[in-house]
């Protein structure tokens, strides 16, 4: 017995748990030791009372339409990707509207967590304005929904059934009023997101070729299911979670599920700029430095991969990477306001526009296409 218990606690590859949940309590800790206003955030969010007022609506986030000519992109196919990083990724409907001014359809899209919130619904379709009207006048109460009685009774049931604090269900029912009875095959711009079996701990991805059926709302609910936060999504025999714990940059869906592309528009709201780690030089002279390590082991697989990812995106394509939002701002307890207030996802969409218009006429605009048509003729000779 003793043997057991024993092993079960010093199992090497638990060591990475371990550290997970170390980190998580340090920025839970500090963010709210340094950032008490997140607090009452997260009150108003899961505690609404009546004297909590909002804005019924919000102005555009978009100036009026201007054209964005882009020769370099004519006849080619254009993938967009997107990490994960909750609120952040409001960016990518900005994104989705400087596309719409170069009158560019992606030929595939690949989503991941909460990125999934604002690109279904581009690859359904909807213009970017639209989905900007939606997503950011979404109140706490629309997508919301705490389970209370679950928390209640932890200790009851001594956990038995908990898997997270949010149920998922109003959150599908605010994309089901927007996107109907659509499903994942029936999209006119095949779009994915990474989910993750909790039964049998592998990666698939939800999109046209492999869940054509699923309801794309339903798609959103599942793509977001962030462990302990949202609960599992059940989908055939078993439950699904968030993919983005393992594959926070999926490429696999433009890579080998569509066939590949020409070029790539991918957006990174989740690591350093590059998927670059974060810098944890002097560790060792630090207070509680095994907390510094502890941050370092939690995150080493999902950014190796995502290095991968790129690495082999940039193999197969003409990469432009955007980073419109810092990765500062989903740090720690960043993560969860992102996604409790709506508040910041207006300037988000700003910055995704005009960081893509940018990056964009700088790699596709008249000259640089002129330039690239140059040098293949100056080769040619």
């Amino acid at each position: 017995m003793l043997r057991e218990v024993l092993d079960t606690l010093l199992d090497v590859f638990r060591m990475r748990q371990y550290f997970d949940a170390i980190t998580r309590l340090r920025q839970v800790n500090e963010g709210v030791r340094h950032d008490v206003a997140f607090l009452a955030e997260a009150r108003r969010a899961l505690l609404p009372l009546p004297i909590d007022h909002r804005p019924a609506t919000r102005p555009s986030p978009f100036p009026p339409s201007e054209r964005l000519v882009l020769p370099g992109l004519d006849h080619k196919r254009l993938a967009l990707l997107s990490t994960g990083g909750s609120g952040a990724l409001a960016a990518l409907v900005g994104v989705g509207r400087a596309l719409e001014e170069a009158g560019v359809k992606p030929s595939v899209i690949s989503l991941c967590s909460g990125s999934a919130m604002f690109g279904f619904p581009l690859a359904a379709g909807i213009p970017a304005e639209k989905v900007a009207a939606f997503t950011a006048g979404l109140r706490p109460a629309d997508y919301l929904d705490p389970d209370w009685k679950a928390v209640a009774s932890l200790l009851p049931t001594r956990g038995r059934g908990f898997a997270g604090l949010l149920r998922g269900e109003r959150l599908e029912a605010a994309y089901r009023s927007l996107l109907g009875d659509m499903t994942l095959g029936e999209l006119p711009t095949p779009a994915y997101a990474p989910i993750w079996s909790v039964e049998e701990n592998r990666l698939e991805y939800l999109g046209p070729r492999t869940y054509p059926d699923v309801p794309v709302a339903r798609a959103v609910h599942m793509a977001v299911a962030l462990p302990l936060f949202l609960e599992p999504t059940a989908l055939g025999s078993g439950y699904w979670c968030d993919g983005g714990i393992v594959d926070i940059f999926p490429v696999v869906p433009v890579l080998d599920l569509e066939g590949g592309c020409d070029a790539a528009l991918c957006v990174n709201c989740f690591y350093p700029p590059g998927f670059a780690g974060e810098d944890a030089s002097g560790w060792q002279d630090r207070t509680a430095s095994i907390l510094h390590v502890a941050s370092q082991v939690r995150t080493c697989q999902q950014v190796e991969l995502a290095r991968t990812n790129l690495r082999r995106l940039e193999e197969a394509a003409d990469v432009v990477m955007l980073e419109p939002v810092s990765y500062d701002v989903v740090r720690g307890v960043g993560f969860y306001r992102q996604f409790m207030n709506t508040d910041d996802w207006p300037a988000f969409m700003k910055a995704g526009r005009r960081d893509a218009r940018r990056a964009l006429h700088r790699r596709f605009g008249a000259a640089a296409a002129s330039e690239t048509a140059s040098s293949v003729t100056s080769t040619a000779a």
